[in-house]
C-alpha cells in the first residue's frame, strides 16, 4: 500500500547478525548479456518439504493460518541514502521502524500467527535508470537473514516487490525498460532463494499492478533518477491495464519456474488488479498459466480496507468524509458480500490471500497543525468487531489473511506483541492459529 492516503495509514498504524557466508554460495553466476550477477543462498529447509511439495494451493492456505505484515520495514525507501548503503539495515529503519530481530518473529508465532508477509523494496540498491540492474549482495543477504529468522520461528513467509519508489509506472511509458527492471528483480531474487523451503512464497508485486501502471516516474518520487523522467501520467485504458497485468504476472511465473530447484514447485502469489476485490473479480482479470505443475501452486492476493472512510481516514475533519465506527447490520452484510466474491477463485482451485487488512486509528488532537509530533491518536469504535468478522469470513472460505501493522497494534519494540491499549486484540488472534483451529 502506498498512495497519499495510505501513507497516512502507515503513519498511523506505525505507531548478532548472521555471517554473510551463511547465505552466499561459493558459485556466483554471471548472466550473459546482462549487467548483473545472480547468487544462490545456502538454503533453509524443514523436515516437511515433501509434504509441502505435494500440497495444492487450497491445502496450503489452510495450514498458513493467520498472518501479519512486517510493515514499513524491508520495503522502506530513502533516496537520500543512495544505492549502496554499506549497512543494508539502514534502509529498513528509514521509515521509523525498529531494526528487525528474530525475537519479533518468535513473538508473532506466540501470538497465534502462522505466517508473515515481508514487503521488500528491491531497487533500493539498483541504479536501473543508469543501466545498472544489480541488487547489492549485502542487501540480499540482509533480506535472507530476516527471512531465515521467520522460517526458524515456524512461520510461512511471503516476500514481494512492494511500491519500491513506484518504478511500476514505467510500464505505461517504456514497457521494455519496465520489463528489464522486473526481470532483473525476479531473476536475482528467485535465483538467490531457489533452494529455500517451500514455506517461502514469492509474491509478484503489490497494489501497483493495475491502474498505477500509469503513475509518473520522476525525481519527485525518487531523487536519484537522472536519465529517466516521466512526469506525466500514462494513458493506458483500464482494459489495457488488465491485459498488461496478465502479461506481467505470466512473466513472473515463467521467470521463477525456469530457475529450477524448489522454484519449480514453489507456491507463487499473483496480485489481483489493484489488489481490489471487485476489480479482481472482473471478467477481464486472468490468472497466469503454470503448465509445469499438475497440482495447483498459484495463489491470488487482494487487500481489504473497506469501508475506506473507516479503515483509511483518521482525521474527523477530512474533507471527503469520515467514519468513526463500524458494526451495524449493514456494515457486516457489506463486508460478508465482498469476501464471498473471492470464492470464485477458491472454486477454481486457487488459494486466496488477503495480503493486507487493517483499521487506522482516529486522530484526537493535532488536526490543525502540520507537525506529526502534535498528533494524538486512539482506536476507532468497532475495530475489534471489524477484525473478528474479517477473520470469520476467512475461516468460512479458507482464505489466509495478513494484518497490516507497523509497530502499533502489534509492538515490535519494548514488550513484543499486543500490549497496552491493544492488549485485548491478543484474544482475537491467540485462538486463531492453525494448531488451535485444527483441535
Amino acid at each position: 500500500m502506498k498512495t497519499t492516503t495510505k501513507r497516512n495509514l502507515r503513519a498511523l498504524i506505525a505507531a548478532t547478525a548472521m555471517l554473510a557466508t551463511e547465505f552466499a554460495s561459493a558459485a556466483d553466476k554471471a548472466i550473459p548479456g546482462s549487467s548483473y550477477e545472480t547468487y544462490t543462498a545456502r538454503p533453509w529447509t524443514s523436515s516437511s518439504e515433501a509434504r509441502y511439495e505435494a500440497m495444492d494451493a487450497l491445502q496450503l492456505t489452510r495450514i498458513m493460518g493467520n498472518g501479519i505484515n512486517l510493515g514499513n520495514t524491508m520495503e522502506a525507501t530513502g533516496s537520500w541514502m543512495g544505492y549502496n548503503q554499506s549497512d543494508a539495515s539502514d534502509y529498513e529503519t528509514a521509515w521509523g521502524q525498529p531494526k528487525t530481530t528474530k525475537a519479533m518473529f518468535q513473538a508473532m508465532k506466540k501470538a497465534g500467527f502462522d505466517s508473515v508477509r515481508i514487503p521488500v523494496a528491491w531497487t533500493n540498491t539498483m541504479d536501473w535508470s543508469n543501466g545498472d540492474f544489480q541488487i547489492n549482495k549485502n542487501y540480499l543477504e540482509r533480506v535472507a537473514q530476516v527471512v531465515t529468522w521467520a522460517l526458524e520461528s515456524d512461520l510461512f513467509v511471503m516476500i514481494n516487490d512492494h511500491w519500491d519508489y513506484q518504478w511500476w509506472g514505467l510500464f505505461s511509458h517504456d514497457e521494455a525498460l519496465a520489463f528489464q527492471v522486473y526481470e532483473a528483480i525476479w531473476t536475482q531474487v528467485g535465483s538467490y532463494f531457489k533452494d529455500y523451503s517451500y514455506k517461502l512464497i514469492f509474491e509478484g508485486g503489490n497494489e501497483e499492478l493495475g491502474h498505477r501502471f500509469n503513475d509518473t516516474v520522476d525525481a519527485n518520487i525518487d531523487s536519484r533518477l537522472k536519465t529517466v523522467t516521466y512526469s506525466t501520467p500514462g494513458t493506458l485504458s483500464e482494459s489495457e491495464c488488465y491485459m498488461l497485468l496478465t502479461k506481467v504476472t505470466q512473466k513472473f511465473v515463467d521467470i521463477i519456474r525456469a530457475q529450477g530447484g524448489n522454484n519449480t514447485r514453489r507456491f507463487l502469489l499473483i496480485p489481483g488488479y489493484d489488489t481490489d476485490i471487485e476489480k479482481t473479480c472482473d471478467t477481464r482479470y486472468a490468472m497466469p498459466s503454470d503448465p509445469q505443475n499438475a497440482v495447483q501452486k498459484l495463489l491470488i492476493s487482494v487487500h481489504y480496507y473497506s469501508p475506506a472512510l473507516y479503515c483509511l481516514v483518521s482525521n474527523p475533519r477530512n474533507s471527503w468524509g469520515y467514519k468513526a465506527s463500524w458494526g451495524t447490520a449493514s456494515d457486516v452484510s457489506e463486508q460478508n458480500a465482498l469476501f464471498r466474491k473471492m470464492k470464485k477463485f477458491t472454486d477454481a482451485g486457487y488459494g486466496v490471500i488477503i495480503g493486507e487488512y487493517a483499521v487506522c486509528l482516529k486522530m484526537t488532537k493535532g488536526y490543525n497543525t502540520k507537525k506529526s509530533s502534535d498528533d494524538v491518536y486512539a482506536r476507532k469504535a468497532g475495530d475489534t468487531k471489524w477484525l473478528t468478522n474479517v477473520l470469520d469470513n476467512c475461516d468460512t472460505y479458507n482464505y489466509c489473511p495478513f494484518l497490516w501493522d507497523c509497530n502499533t497494534y502489534f509492538s515490535k519494540s519494548g514488550t513484543l506483541g499486543f500490549t497496552g491499549d491493544f492488549a485485548d486484540i491478543a484474544g482475537v488472534y491467540k485462538n486463531r492459529s492453525y494448531a488451535s483451529e485444527a483441535e
